[in-house]
């Protein structure tokens, strides 16, 4: 079942925003005008993504996010790590409904 956890307005386009879901951190990303919401906590030094910059995978040019402190990168529409291919965080699919953000259980293994 998806959870209200912000309103639309309260992440503008190119900013992010820290929610709690089931007591877990969440990062939320507007990139673009698109919402995206991964685990908070990188699995390497528990660094908080929420504040990480957002760029372009490298490969693919999909939004990724760059941990604040050691620099992993994180593709936010699965939560892999693109710098420790064994290492993620969850991934959770956004919706919105009525200016509400929506967000269904995390997907992926926190590695």
């Amino acid at each position: 079942m998806a959870e209200k956890v912000a309103q639309v307005e309260d992440v503008p386009a190119g900013s992010s925003k820290l929610v709690t879901v089931d007591g877990n951190e969440v990062a939320l990303f507007n990139v673009e005008g698109r919402l995206y919401a991964v685990g908070n906590r990188c699995p390497h030094r528990s660094g908080p993504l929420a504040r990480g910059k957002i760029e372009p995978a490298p490969e693919t040019g999909e939004p990724a996010v760059r941990c604040p402190i050691h620099g992993w990168l994180f593709d936010l529409k699965s939560g892999r790590c693109l710098t420790r291919p064994s290492a993620c965080v969850p991934a959770y699919p956004v919706s919105c409904s009525d200016g509400q953000i929506l967000l269904g259980p995390p997907q992926g293994e926190v590695g």
